[in-house]
């Protein structure tokens, strides 16, 4: 398969791990880096220069519902490849922003 829908089926897989692990840890907040992950956690078809930069809400499965803020932002390895002050200022920003909601 072509290397975005391999990306996607091993997002769907760690996916069933991630319900499971913020049902057992309550995590305070959510980063993900990178497309594949933010699309599986938010449920959502947007780019990934919407989704960045913007809180949203991950609500786990079932009746519990745990609901976690998540901030997306680029994943490292777009950082590497595409790498500039912007891009840098801006996954600085989507950090400093999980860091003052952390306290």
């Amino acid at each position: 398969p072509a290397a975005p829908e391999v990306y996607k089926r091993l997002a769907q897989l760690c996916g069933l791990y991630l319900h499971e692990l913020t049902a057992i840890g309550a995590p305070e907040v959510i980063v993900t880096g990178g497309l594949p992950a933010t699309r599986l956690i938010l449920q959502s078809t947007d780019s990934m220069g919407r989704l960045r930069g913007r809180w949203a809400e991950y609500v786990g499965p079932g009746a519990a519902g745990i609901r976690v803020p998540v901030m997306p932002t680029y994943h490292p390895a777009y950082l590497l490849r595409s790498y500039t002050p912007e891009n840098h200022k801006k996954v600085w920003s989507d950090l400093q922003q999980v860091m003052t909601r952390l306290g």
